[in-house]
């Protein structure tokens, strides 16, 4: 008889999005592996569980994210809906109406139609604006006009203050009268804050208790046995603690693999230490839970090596990194569409970077999509019912473009399935992930992972999980470059001038090691080599230090400044090197050159630096797979060279894709469990 693969997700609630694409992925490779695969969902999952190839159990009450939400009463719950629906619509009115422009500049209309440009489109805009100002004029004299009986109230209100501040009785009885109001307010604000506390409490109870006893209910109807698989991708503290409840009492059986994809720890790495403080809770539902499962095979899991040092941290379990599953077989290679489709995969959220893109499209207009070199595509959808009001604005900025060129501009507003999801990916020829860096320093994210293993090149934020994917084939391939670019100069950190910024010291370099902070950061000037047109930096870090920010400076002969200085966060790669590459401008004639901490609680030493003077053949591309951007004001220009050297990173990405995959797919992960199972 086949051994038993079970997959719990208690989000999958649709076949639409990552949690059942997730799902799909694993249970395909372990059908093909021998098992009787199974999927257990949420019980909204119900009405489209008949699209399901697998004996599905849609048994699941809550969500991963029901625990880490406060339990509304439905009326108020209701209320509060209506009134975030009520200031929502407010904020829009109020920034983007003609009337809330009116409003803004109400007390110096005159001087705003001054200013305004004398061409067609705003003197034709004046018949209706105008118009407007005068009648909002009229509507708010006539408002002060039904106030006076208002401020007549007020006038005699202030009398009888007067009045009662004379003192003697009236005053006495107030102030006892006040007095009990004040605390009877108190006392109702406490209630309030307490019940808060009371009903977060109460949701994570019912969490933990639903999750035991729906557990007890599915695997009471599957009967797993001894060297089958229960694996759970996605799982929180509460529910691990009811989890521990229903094992407490049971006999060991199959292998449980729980799989945590959160990060715990906000920031990066060098701030952990201070942030012990947010954990603790966490800290303490685990190792309250270790000694209900013992007895029990239970593994623990994350899908990065840094969320694996995160959990690792807290000292209850041993984590272990698996791979990604939810991967496709490398596209081969074929010819660019025309246009050029840039892709935005995912719901429009802001932690996604989706309120970035209007500003990408009025950039590359006149360029690359006018002249029909680059069209975008992008996934639309909101996460929730109306949308954050960043991606509310941006989807509305976004249609105004699509209206002007429809061929060039798709906007996706549909939630899709996971075909059109899949087709929508493949579709496209450089992606956009302009994700949220800090929350992305640990986390993983699977469109990275399907657009690497599809050898699609990328965009993300620097210094992330994202970039730090593909980090050694940019190294691998700016080594390659230093050897065929011209070399012109090369300074080494013996024969560099390393001075501390702030402090009377010389020199920053002791027994050949540059230590610097993030206050006290160490710098040098260069004369520039007039014919060299990029500069590279190569830095190779002590074993101390992982990180490190580099700052540059370009200076024209007469030493004004020729850009404004871009900090870049730098992270030791493979054998604790990395090499930073940049354009050179034309006039530049010195160079300020600085390093430091990225925190104020740690500090950098650097075992060498070369700085090399290199003369490149125009159009050279400076990175391979894709492209990381250190601020959102370099999206702009990375996204123009991964349209100009497209050719080049389509083949570096579906070079790199092969490696990849070899590592993240659902046969690796389905390895790693069963490897794991019964040990």
């Amino acid at each position: 008889m086949a051994r038993k693969f079970i997959l719990i997700d208690q989000s999958i609630a649709s076949i639409a999005g990552h949690h059942y694409e997730y799902a799909v992925h694993v249970l395909e490779a372990a059908q093909r592996a021998g098992f009787e695969p199974f999927l257990a969902t949420h019980v909204r999952f119900a009405k489209s569980s008949h699209h399901s190839p697998w004996r599905t159990f849609p048994i699941y009450r809550y969500g991963f994210w029901a625990a880490q939400e406060t339990a509304q009463f439905g009326l108020l719950n209701w209320i509060l809906g209506q009134l975030g629906w009520m200031r929502f619509r407010w904020r829009l009115f109020y920034h983007y109406s003609l009337f809330g422009l009116l409003w803004a500049v109400r007390d110096r209309f005159s001087d705003f139609l001054l200013n305004q440009p004398i061409d067609r489109t705003h003197l034709a805009s004046l018949a209706t604006l105008i118009p407007a100002a005068v009648l909002l004029k009229l509507v708010r004299f006539l408002f002060l006009l039904l106030l006076l009986p208002v401020m007549l109230l007020v006038f005699l209100g202030r009398s009888a203050v007067r009045l009662l501040r004379a003192g003697g009785f009236p005053q006495s009885y107030l102030r006892s009268l006040f007095a009990d109001a004040a605390d009877a307010w108190n006392f109702a604000a406490q209630v309030f804050a307490r019940r808060l506390t009371f009903l977060s409490w109460w949701q994570q109870y019912r969490c933990l208790v639903a999750f035991r006893k729906d557990t007890s209910r599915l695997l009471r109807d599957i009967q797993p046995a001894a060297g089958d698989i229960i694996f759970v991708p996605t799982l929180s503290s509460i529910e691990l603690m009811g989890l521990g409840d229903y094992l407490r009492s049971r006999k060991p059986g199959p292998s449980w693999h729980l799989l945590f994809r959160r990060d715990i720890y906000p920031g990066r790495e060098a701030a952990w230490p201070a942030e012990e403080w947010r954990v603790q809770g966490l800290r303490n539902s685990l190792l309250a839970a270790a000694p209900k499962l013992k007895g029990h095979d239970v593994r623990f899991y994350t899908d990065t090596d840094e969320l694996t040092a995160q959990y690792n941290r807290l000292g209850a379990f041993s984590f272990r990194t698996v791979p990604i599953p939810h991967t496709h077989t490398p596209r081969p290679e074929q010819p660019p569409s025309t246009p050029l489709r840039i892709i935005y995969v995912g719901d429009a959220r802001r932690e996604k970077g989706y309120h970035l893109i209007p500003h990408l499209v009025e950039d590359l207009w006149k360029d690359y999509i006018a002249t029909g070199r680059a069209a975008f595509r992008l996934q639309s959808n909101f996460n929730i019912p109306q949308g954050e009001p960043e991606a509310v604005i941006a989807r509305e900025q976004l249609d105004q473009f699509a209206r002007r060129a429809p061929s060039s501009i798709e906007l996706l507003k549909q939630p899709m399935t996971s075909e059109q999801y899949k087709a929508l990916l493949l579709s496209g020829d450089i992606n956009l992930l302009l994700y949220d860096s800090t929350n992305y320093y640990s986390r993983s994210s699977g469109i990275l992972v399907e657009s690497l293993t599809a050898g699609i090149p990328v965009l993300v934020p620097a210094a992330t999980w994202l970039s730090r994917q593909f980090a050694h084939a940019v190294l691998d391939y700016r080594k390659n470059l230093r050897r065929e670019m011209k070399l012109l100069r090369r300074c080494c950190l013996p024969e560099m001038r390393w001075k501390i910024h702030g402090s009377p010291r010389e020199t920053a370099v002791s027994a050949g090691v540059l230590t610097a902070s993030y206050q006290a950061k160490a710098y040098t000037r260069l004369r520039a080599v007039p014919e060299a047109t990029h500069l590279l930096i190569a830095l190779q870090f002590h074993p101390t230090t992982t990180e490190a920010m580099l700052y540059v400076e370009q200076l024209d002969a007469n030493g004004n400044s020729l850009a404004e200085v871009v900090p870049r966060l730098l992270e030791a790669g493979r054998e604790a090197e990395t090499i930073e590459i940049l354009a050179l401008h034309p006039r530049a004639a010195k160079l300020w050159i600085a390093l430091g901490s990225a925190s104020p609680a740690s500090s950098i030493a650097l075992r060498n630096i070369e700085i090399d003077f290199l003369a490149a053949p125009p159009n050279t591309p400076l990175s391979a797979v894709g492209l990381a951007y250190q601020n959102p004001a370099g999206i702009a220009p990375m996204l123009r060279e991964l349209i100009d050297h497209h050719e080049h990173y389509s083949r570096t990405a579906r070079a790199f894709s092969k490696t990849w995959h070899a590592y993240h797919n659902a046969a690796s992960l389905i390895a790693e469990l069963d490897g794991g199972a019964g040990n």
